[in-house]
């Protein structure tokens, strides 16, 4: 399965994913998309001289909490010195934030002893007044039980969002932020790919530098490279490949080491059995630069396995990097497990793809997700 973060470090960047996922100015799940029902009229824009935006990122102070309503776990008045917080932001609305709920889940259990807290905070509900939409917040909480184990809130208005989302640029959910032991923000981006981020962090190897260049790349390339993957996509859709290559080469000169335009080239490249060796190169270097990252493993695999327009499947690299990303999220993450099973269905290992896929299921929350890998199953079964 499309692993929604997967993209977090890929197309989702730019087309369809959150944070790093990680400036998404076509995210549907903003509020000023204009696909989101609430989108409004867009105001003139003051001159930028006249308004200097703030601006949040790795490396500063974490902004103060300022919530409505907590609905479950320690509140979080403070960061503690010495502790680590996870902030993480969703809604009740979004798919690709439910279906992070376990893995949230799993994370606080293991990194308790560790310090940890996590605080899951609702943003951007589409309820009209802040009575609604603590009532959707907190009945959706009781729903869900013993499956969010981890310290939930809901936005004071918006306050939080203002606070946190927008000043760092990030415009659409899931998102979360890492605040480290001295309160300072340490890293940006989807929870997906917050596996790899805190144990290196907690284990005092975490490159903050790194990060902050990383973080910073992304956002120059949501601003800037926006256009040109608007011309790349463009000449794809509209069949030829020669101005598609010619736009994605532009790309990679503006931007030769980021992982969004990589995860572009891989995707595309796949597309012709002519240049999709040339595919499976860089395809290879994410991987191996994204060793400990499961959503872009998981992206990298299941493109390979379910995408139709992929003329040159490479199923020992799908089952690697799926096999990889299995092992990061400790066979329980449903996405993963969903998209190894169709490796191995690929590969031609009936019995083995229907029990993964069974256990997918098992550990899939109900919802649209659960539908779909129960869809999948049956289509396994037919055969």
């Amino acid at each position: 399965m499309r692993h929604l973060t997967a993209f977090v470090a890929g197309l989702a960047f730019i087309f369809s994913a959150s944070t790093i996922a990680q400036g998404n100015p076509a995210h549907p799940d903003r509020p000023d998309h204009p696909d989101h029902p609430d989108h409004p009229e867009q105001p003139e824009q003051p001159d930028a001289a006249a308004k200097k935006e703030t601006v949040l990122t790795i490396g500063d102070k974490a902004p103060a909490v300022k919530v409505a309503k907590y609905f479950k776990g320690t509140p979080v008045d403070t960061f503690k010195p010495g502790n680590v917080y996870v902030m993480e932001f969703w809604a009740t609305w979004c798919g690709p934030c439910v279906a992070q709920i376990p893995h949230l889940t799993k994370m606080q259990k293991e990194h308790k002893k560790d310090n940890v807290q996590f605080m899951s905070t609702a943003v951007w509900q589409r309820e009209e007044t802040q009575a609604d939409r603590e009532k959707k917040v907190g009945d959706f909480v009781a729903g869900k039980g013993d499956a969010m184990q981890y310290t939930i809130a809901i936005d004071n208005e918006s306050y939080m969002a203002d606070h946190w989302m927008k000043p760092a640029g990030q415009n659409g959910i899931p998102a979360a932020f890492l605040v480290g032991k001295t309160g300072e923000i340490e890293w940006i981006g989807h929870p997906g790919s917050l596996d790899g981020v805190l144990n290196q962090y907690l284990t005092g190897t975490w490159d903050r530098a790194a990060a902050k260049a990383k973080l910073d790349e992304e956002q120059r390339f949501a601003k800037k490279g926006r256009e040109l993957m608007m011309k790349a996509m463009m000449a794809e859709r509209s069949g030829d490949r020669a101005a598609a290559a010619a736009a994605f080469e532009e790309l990679a000169k503006e931007f030769p080491n980021n992982e969004n335009v990589m995860a572009m080239q891989f995707d595309f490249l796949l597309g012709d059995a002519a240049t999709a060796d040339q595919g499976y190169a860089i395809g290879r270097k994410l991987m191996t630069d994204n060793w400990d990252n499961p959503g872009m493993l998981n992206m990298l695999a299941w493109t390979v396995a379910d995408d139709e327009k992929v003329a040159k499947r490479d199923l020992s690299f799908a089952m690697k990097a799926a096999t990889r990303a299995n092992e990061l999220t400790k066979h329980e993450d449903a996405s993963i497990i969903d998209t190894l099973a169709r490796v191995y269905w690929e590969q031609g290992n009936k019995t083995k793809a229907i029990e993964l896929q069974k256990k997918a299921i098992a550990l899939s929350a109900d919802g649209r997700m659960k539908d779909s890998l129960k869809e999948t199953l049956a289509s396994y079964t037919a055969e």
